[in-house]
């Protein structure tokens, strides 16, 4: 059966219609790596009784609920004593950002080195970052940047570079625990936002992929597209006492009288470090990223894409696949058309119209649905009913969106990462995510996606008509039109899917 499988990702194997991209303006930066891991620090003290019953391997935590993945954030890192190294593709400058900022900020004072790598697609406060930049311990760099910042259209005849972007997301504080996987910083990633909540799935790991991963973030870090905030604010300031003062007061404001940060004492998380009973699932991990030269170089670089495709020929029988950004081309869907024809099993769980945050995908995934389920694969769309509401729920709690992106290979292996099954992730965008090879941790995944189908998505069908119907199984009804999109909504995924911009979603 793994002979299909040099084609699965096929879905992403499309010729981009982008040229080469321009060159990156090459500027002055001074390189620097990685602290390596101390036996010294607290975080050593408490990583180090689990690696030494487990060396070699790599120990893994899930963080489903979005406020566990905030709390655990902001746990490392007030912890840290040596360093911090965070990337990440979308960095909000909302609440629940602005806190992990502040912390990391303190993180500094106490002397710690924090390094920030974000990529440069978000218009942000260059002014403001360049203020923290200023801090003695603070290091900020923008990927890929924009050179018209406060008219970012003017960049119009840059597009080829432009339009590639850093998607990768990982976390690293004193090499000795690293966080990765889809979540971006903001509060519809950490269940703060009234509505809508973005459905993630992270890993807390320790242990052997951890060095792996702080090798990733200074393969960004020093590369060419990595640009110090800096270069475009040369009259940088530290922020006064009363600047750090009005932070403390807006930040208190935010979140008073909310139970969020309340809870955060009552998490499971929280209440296992805090009696010393936190567990993690153990087994060997491969972390796989692309390299920064897909930007400027992509012809000359291999792509993450292939790799994952040299892991998928190993499926025997059944395959998971979970993406909120799902497109998988004319063929790819042959591919995994011909391999259900041979008898695997797929489950694709992806967004309806209603929940996707991003009409366009939608109006180029459906012009393939009906294919793939004629062929028998299971198909399934994330409801939006805000009656779904539950706490430490891989769907969120309240409007909803999926945002996780892994696969699960015969209940054996599970890829937990930043990669979308779709066009931009396989040519335009760097990814990164880890391969873990722990049945226990897989089974425990998978279980919990497959337990969460009936309440939290829509089961799609053919009818005799060969058209499709949507099923709520919960309810016992059935839709023969996208359920919950507006009219406008569906004429919206319609024009965009008449458009020929499939390379670029």
């Amino acid at each position: 059966m793994g002979t299909y499988f040099k084609a699965l990702l096929a879905f992403l194997f499309i010729t981009s219609t982008l040229s080469g991209c321009s060159e990156i303006p090459e500027v002055e930066k001074k390189t620097s790596y990685s602290i390596p891991f101390s036996q010294q620090t607290d975080l050593a003290a408490m990583v180090l009784p689990y690696t030494h019953e487990h060396p070699g391997m790599t120990g893994f935590y899930p963080l489903v609920d979005g406020q566990e993945a905030l709390w655990a954030r902001l746990a490392i890192i007030e912890s840290a004593q040596e360093s911090v190294d965070l990337q990440y593709y979308i960095y909000r400058e909302d609440n629940t950002s602005s806190l992990l900022t502040y912390t990391l900020y303190q993180a500094a004072e106490r002397g710690v080195r924090v390094r920030v790598l974000l990529d440069d697609f978000q218009s942000r406060d260059d002014r403001g970052l360049a203020s923290l930049s200023s801090h003695p311990n603070i290091e900020i760099r923008l990927f890929n940047p924009f050179n018209y910042r406060r008219f970012r259209a003017l960049d119009i005849f840059d597009f080829d570079r432009l339009n590639r972007r850093m998607h990768n997301k990982a976390l690293v504080v004193d090499g000795a625990i690293a966080i990765t996987g889809g979540r971006n910083i903001g509060d519809e990633y950490f269940s703060a936002n009234n509505s809508v909540d973005f459905g993630d799935f992270d890993i807390l790991t320790i242990g052997s992929v951890v060095p792996d991963i702080s090798n990733q973030f200074d393969t960004y870090w020093n590369s060419q597209p990595a640009t110090p905030i800096e270069t475009f604010i040369k009259d940088k300031a530290p922020p006064s006492p009363e600047v750090i003062a009005s932070w403390e007061r807006s930040l208190k404001s935010a979140f008073k009288g909310t139970k969020y940060l309340k809870k955060f004492t009552d998490l499971p998380i929280a209440q296992h470090v805090a009696n010393h009973t936190l567990d993690f699932y153990w087994g060997s991990a491969t972390l796989f990223y692309d390299l920064p030269s897909k930007i400027y170089s992509p012809s000359d670089t291999t792509l993450l894409l292939h790799e994952l495709g040299e892991t998928l020929k190993r499926v025997d029988s059944k395959l998971l696949l979970i993406s909120p950004y799902f497109v998988p081309t004319e063929a790819g869907t042959a591919s995994l058309v011909n391999a259900a024809n041979q008898g695997l099993e797929i489950i694709i769980i992806t967004n309806s119209l209603a929940s996707n945050d991003v009409f366009a995908v939608h109006g180029w995934y459906s012009k393939y649905r009906k294919d793939l389920l004629a062929a028998g694969i299971r198909l399934y769309e994330v409801k939006i009913d805000p009656s779904l509401k539950k706490q430490r729920s891989w769907l969120g709690s309240s409007r909803t969106s999926l945002h996780a992106k892994t696969f699960i290979i015969d209940k054996k292996e599970v890829f937990v990462g930043s990669t979308n099954l779709d066009p931009r992730s396989a040519y335009l965008n760097t990814e990164m995510g880890v391969l873990i090879h722990a049945p226990e941790f897989t089974d425990l995944i998978y279980n919990n996606f497959e337990s969460a189908l009936k309440k939290s998505t829509y089961r799609l069908s053919l009818n005799g008509s060969g058209e499709i119907e949507w099923h709520n199984d919960v309810q016992g009804t059935t839709y023969n039109t996208e359920p919950d999109a507006s009219i406008w909504l569906r004429l919206g995924a319609w024009l965009a899917g008449i458009f020929p911009i499939e390379d670029w979603l």
